[in-house]
């Protein structure tokens, strides 16, 4: 089968996002098509070629009744980007079959995601610098047996780890932050939920560990934000968290309230002691000398 450029963006998309269901591919690679079905045909196309592969589970879509395949890439696909961009770190791509109990939450972080990016491009000053999800190696160019994943182990005895869904980097007026993502989709209680993760990441800011994931940042800290389904379990574990280890961290945000425009200049945020502010508070504009 012959590749397209636009083939090429697909593989690479998917490359970047580890799973996505058709009518994301398309918003991300073939926005302006007013259907789906030629986007479909060449999905086929890329699956008899060996370069994708469906999922034999499909997800739940939110609001409607219907369901939508799941697609990632195969080792080919891979091994076809490392050449065709002259970069080795596609072989690092994962190309596992993703488990069918966690699909959802992969459609819905890739969900947040897109929305991040989306509005990373209705401004300029705050830069997406780096995003990490985790089935990722973050060492990509080190050798195989070097390589190392988010999820990281800080005790045998007592066992305690730290699994975040993905983390990434914005960078601001020459300092550049580390956020961990985690999605929420409503399955466990808050009270659960701040019990079970907080110990993990507590401990791995107190040894500050984020700069082995992301060596680039400029600050000893780092922020966990908990993108959650609704305004109430929003704040109900904003207040659990605020007698676990480590609150601090912690910012929460209503799923609903998460778009584009509000995501970094809007009040969205919501920590443990029940104040909301921006991820990004504006630059301070001289009145005098504006």
């Amino acid at each position: 089968m012959p590749v397209t450029e636009a083939d090429i963006q697909i593989l690479a998309t998917l490359a970047r996002y580890y799973v996505l269901t058709r009518e994301q591919i398309q918003r991300l690679c073939a926005p302006h098509l007013a259907s789906g079905r030629s986007l479909r045909k060449r999905l086929t196309k890329l699956r008899q070629a060996g370069y994708l592969t469906k999922h034999a589970m499909q997800v739940t879509l939110p609001g409607t009744n219907g369901a939508a395949p799941v697609y990632y890439l195969t080792k080919p696909a891979s091994e076809l980007l490392a050449s065709y961009y002259d970069d080795e770190t596609y072989l690092s791509v994962s190309t596992r079959q993703p488990r069918a109990d966690r699909l959802n939450h992969w459609i819905a972080m890739n969900k947040t995601r897109m929305v991040i990016e989306q509005g990373m491009l209705l401004q300029s000053e705050v830069k997406l610098e780096h995003w990490i999800n985790e089935w990722e190696t973050v060492n990509k160019i080190d050798h195989v047996k070097e390589q190392f994943y988010l999820q990281t182990k800080l005790s045998e005895q007592p066992p305690l780890s730290c699994s975040p869904d993905a983390g990434f980097v914005l960078s601001l007026r020459g300092h550049k932050k580390v956020f961990y993502l985690e999605q929420d989709l409503g399955t466990s209680s808050p009270q659960q939920i701040a019990a079970r993760k907080t110990k993990g990441y507590a401990e791995l800011a107190n040894r500050g560990l984020h700069r082995k994931h992301f060596p680039e940042t400029t600050l000893d800290v780092f922020s966990v934000l908990f993108v959650t389904t609704n305004a109430y379990r929003c704040k109900t574990t904003a207040e659990k968290l605020r007698t676990r280890p480590r609150p601090d961290l912690w910012l929460c945000i209503d799923q609903r309230e998460l778009t584009p425009e509000a995501f970094l200049h809007e009040p969205i945020t919501l920590n443990c002691q029940g104040e909301r502010a921006p991820l990004v508070k504006p630059l301070e504009v001289d009145k005098e000398n504006p």
